[in-house]
């Protein structure tokens, strides 16, 4: 019995151990592009703030770069208020030159802010322990929305 307690603990620091070593990031996922204030932090795209209490989730984030435009979705996670997440963004995002859309609120909070080039969604859950944060963002649709027209050749 002493040696299975002995070989449980032993077992218990190599696989805490290991932990440290693991990988912690890869080269392809956005870095911080610039610090600015106190309390926030941009990934992929200069013009949108995180705050510095979520950490980004590479596993579940890309960016996308043409010659163009850049798009993608940046996911964080962290233990912060939903409530105090959407504010942030509320105060912060028209700092950056974002002009506020609307928003959803239900189990999720759901907010769309928009420049004259791209769009911006931000989505915000609550989990178990963790709030999860995600960043969308595309070129703007400029003029290809046509007015309906005939259905079925009637006019």
């Amino acid at each position: 019995m002493k040696k299975l307690i002995i070989m449980f603990f032993a077992l218990s620091l190599i696989c805490a151990g290991c932990a440290v070593f693991q990988k912690q990031g890869t080269s392809d996922t956005p870095a911080p592009a610039k610090t600015q204030g106190f309390n926030q932090q941009f990934y992929g795209f200069p013009d949108i703030p995180v705050p510095k209490e979520v950490d980004i989730v590479n596993e579940r984030s890309f960016v996308y770069e043409t010659s163009s435009f850049k798009a993608g979705v940046i996911v964080f996670s962290g233990n912060v208020d939903p409530a105090s997440l959407e504010t942030y963004f509320k105060i912060n995002m028209p700092k950056n030159g974002w002009k506020y859309v609307n928003s959803f609120r239900y189990k999720d909070i759901v907010m769309n802010y928009v420049k004259p080039d791209k769009t911006c969604n931000i989505k915000i859950s609550r989990g178990a322990f963790l709030t999860d944060l995600e960043v969308w963002v595309g070129p703007a649709d400029n003029g290809s929305v046509s007015k309906p027209g005939p259905v079925n050749g009637t006019k």
